[in-house]
């Protein structure tokens, strides 16, 4: 690690190699748990490979939908008071999907194996594809600060599943 905390932390995000995704998307009407596996090289120690799992729990996405009927356009330009209107007649159309996710660093295991990164990242690729889990992730990351690649991972799977949850909301008029 530098002495830069930006640094690391952009710099663990942009090492982030999603060698496996989850399967299946974020549900819709549930929670989701997302099974994670980061591999990482411990730092100044060639060979020694560090292995984390854990889960990360990903909440039922909640709609959001804006309220402009107390909106106070005292002072305003009469185009900023035009386009308040506007959209206090178009609310109905203005939703915003947010996902909540449970990140603790307290539900994971880890352990440190001799080999090289490549082998291990290997092994664990083929444990996770037999044992058949549709919502694991495999990541190749830094060893320190290695959670950002869980925060990446986190963000990876609301863009990947938005669509399919905002297809699923409105198919059951819960969205619009």
């Amino acid at each position: 690690m530098s002495s830069n905390p930006d640094f690391d932390r952009w710099y663990a995000a942009k090492c982030a190699r999603f060698l496996v995704e989850p399967k299946r998307r974020l549900e819709t009407f549930g929670n989701t748990l997302v099974n994670y596996h980061l591999v990482s090289e411990l730092e100044d120690r060639p060979g020694k490979i560090r292995v984390r799992e854990g889960r990360l729990e990903a909440h039922r996405p909640l709609v959001i939908t804006p309220d402009f009927s107390g909106i106070e356009t005292e002072g305003l330009s009469d185009e900023a008071k035009a386009y308040a209107e506007f959209l206090r007649q178009h609310e109905s159309d203005l939703r915003i999907l947010r996902y909540g996710f449970r990140l603790k660093a307290d539900n994971y295991t880890e352990y440190v194996v001799t080999d090289r990164l490549s082998a291990v990242t290997e092994r664990v690729r083929a444990e996770v594809a037999q044992a058949g889990d549709e919502l694991a992730a495999v990541i190749q990351g830094v060893d320190e600060p290695w959670d950002v690649a869980l925060v990446e991972l986190w963000m990876r799977e609301v863009r990947r599943s938005a669509d399919g949850n905002i297809r699923e909301l409105q198919e059951q008029g819960k969205l619009f």
